[in-house]
């Protein structure tokens, strides 16, 4: 059975990237390393999951598919989360707060959607 999970995001400029996601999101950063031909940037985003940045030869530019992938983080308030990034000028912002379609008395979800500076898909979830 699977034991870990981890986000792994390519770019052409991690350096530039790893910024808005230690900087603007407040992930931790775990450390920098350098492998043969390549490097990178680890994040550690929950206790149990980590975010993974790092230079690839076959990435260039923003992504060109935003929307094939899209990135949960599951967060204490969406309204809180999306009022820190609506007005980074890196940031594109594809849904203001709303409430998901699983939406219910019982499970009050809301769902915030934004494009990171590279044109990656992320959501924040949780309550309002």
């Amino acid at each position: 059975m699977f034991t870990e999970y981890r986000i792994l995001i390519f770019s052409d400029n991690p350096d530039e990237l790893m910024k808005f996601y230690r900087n603007t999101l407040g992930m931790q950063l775990e450390k920098r390393y350098t492998l043969p031909n390549d490097y990178g940037y680890m994040f550690l985003v929950t206790s149990t999951l980590r975010l993974w940045i790092a230079k690839h030869s076959d990435v260039k530019g923003r992504n060109k598919d935003s929307f094939r992938h899209i990135f949960n983080l599951y967060v204490d308030s969406v309204e809180k989360w999306y009022n820190k990034i609506k007005n980074q000028p890196q940031v594109k912002i594809i849904c203001t707060p709303e409430k998901t379609p699983l939406y219910s008395k019982e499970k009050p979800f809301y769902v915030s959607t934004f494009l990171d500076p590279e044109g990656n898909c992320w959501q924040f979830v949780g309550k309002k």
